[in-house]
Order: structure tokens, then sequence, then C-alpha cells
């Protein structure tokens, strides 16, 4: 009798070190629980790594706040000597993480340049501060804040609209793929494109295959056969023209800036 109450004890011991040890396994997630995924390094001869990449959410240049800081110039001695004088301030959009002062010395820099539109006799330009009677007013903007400044829901090119010539900060960071020259080169020609349209000049389109491209070809989008080209008057001297007329080919993808 004895033994048998002993093998019994024994036995519920084992039933509930055997149940222990089974509860232990994981419990089923409610709906609303998540699991991290594990994440694992690719290859860098995996072939997918050259497909386009989907990114999640805009960089930090298509949306600033809306506001806005204008640059104290540096230097306001007027460039060129004979013409119309119009003056200009210079604005960049806060929120982009883009140095107002440094744009305002690049813009100057450009405008001063004898290649640019000084160069033709017609226009004496000078920077001022903001109040200071700027005839017209170049910004750095948003993606997002170039098509409300233009009126338009085009987000991927720079733009003028009235006394306003925007140019668009994604375009600023990262140029264009078929740019054949330096950023810096790119950026020197969209100052002077959209410039030069405040000052009336239309677009015009390349004269021909291996030509110098005219400043005011839609370079952003294409360079047509032509060289790329930054400046109205490359030698100071000679303004560089071509047929009249826009581009008629595809428009950038709205995200083309989020991948270059």
């Amino acid at each position: 009798m004895l033994f048998a109450v002993l093998l019994l004890m024994a036995g519920a011991g084992a039933y509930f070190a055997l149940g222990a040890a089974v509860t232990e396994k994981p419990q089923a997630l409610n709906e609303d629980e998540q699991v991290a995924p594990t994440i694992v390094a690719p290859s860098p001869d995996d072939p997918t790594l050259s497909a386009p990449q989907t990114q999640a959410t805009p960089p930090l240049y298509y949306s600033g706040t809306g506001t806005w800081t204008y640059a104290n110039p540096a230097d306001a001695s007027v460039a060129g000597t004979a013409g119309t004088l119009l003056k200009y301030d210079v604005a960049v959009e806060n929120g982009l993480g883009l140095d107002a002062d440094g744009f305002s010395e690049f813009v100057r820099a450009t405008l001063a340049d004898s290649r640019s539109w000084t160069a033709g006799g017609a226009w004496r330009l000078q920077q001022v501060g903001q109040g200071g009677g700027a005839d017209f007013t170049v910004y750095l903007a948003s993606p997002e804040q170039r098509a409300i400044l233009c009126g338009s829901t085009n987000t991927t090119v720079s733009c003028r609209n009235g006394d306003s010539v925007v140019i668009n900060s994604a375009r600023w960071i990262t140029g264009v793929g078929h740019w054949d020259g330096t950023l810096e080169t790119y950026r020197q020609y969209a100052v002077n494109h959209e410039v030069g349209h405040r000052l009336g000049h239309g677009h015009e389109v390349c004269p021909a295959d291996g030509e110098t491209s005219p400043v005011m070809a839609q370079q952003t989008y294409q360079l047509g056969g032509c060289v790329g080209n930054a400046w109205p008057y490359p030698d100071g001297r000679t303004y560089i023209s071509g047929p009249a007329g826009d581009y008629n080919g595809p428009e950038l993808p709205p995200d083309d800036f989020v991948d270059r």
C-alpha cells in the first residue's frame, strides 16, 4: 500500500514538471501585436540592388516651413557699367538646412560675373537686403513652395513668376543626371536661366548637335545634343542664342529629385 502511494506521488510530480515545461512555450500573438522582422544585410552582388528603390519618406528638402530668411548682402556694389539698374534680394526657405548667406553669395557672384547678364550692356544688377526696394526676389524654395510661388503643380524644376525667381531646392542639391558639367555650373545655369526670364528672355532650343547650349534652353530637361552651358555670354562678349522654342518632351517624374 505504501509502495503504491509513493508511486502515485512520483507520477504526479513528473506530471507537474512536464506541465511547467509546456507552459513556457510562446503564446499566440493578438492581432495588434507585431514581431520585429530579422534584417539581413544584402550582399553587394545582389542584382536587386540596381533596381529602383522606393523611398518611404520625402527627403528633408522636399518640405520646408514656408517662412523665409532674407540675406543681408555682404557686397552691395552694382554689377555692370551700363543699362537699366535692377535691384534684387535673396530669400531662403527655413527648414531646409540650407544657409541663406551662402546661397546669397553664390547668387551675387553669379550675377556679377562678366559672363552673366550685365555683359550685354542692357542691365546693371545690385543685391539689396529685405526692404531695400528690390525689383525681384531670388528664392531658394522647397519643391512644395516652388509650386505655390509659381502657381503650378510642378515640383521638379525651378521657375520664374512675375518678380519671383524661384530656385528649386531639390535641383539645387542634386542637379540633374544628364548635366555634363559640375554641380556648381548647373547651379550657375539655374540662376542665370531664371533671372533671364525676369529680364524678358523666353525659352530657346539647342541650335545644332555639338554646339554650346543657349542658357535659355531648358537644360534641366535635356541638353538636346548641345554642350551644357551656364552663361548667356560665355566669352564675356557674345550672346549664345538658339531658335525660340520650348522643350516638348516628358516632364521629370514628380519624385525625380529623390534618387539623384
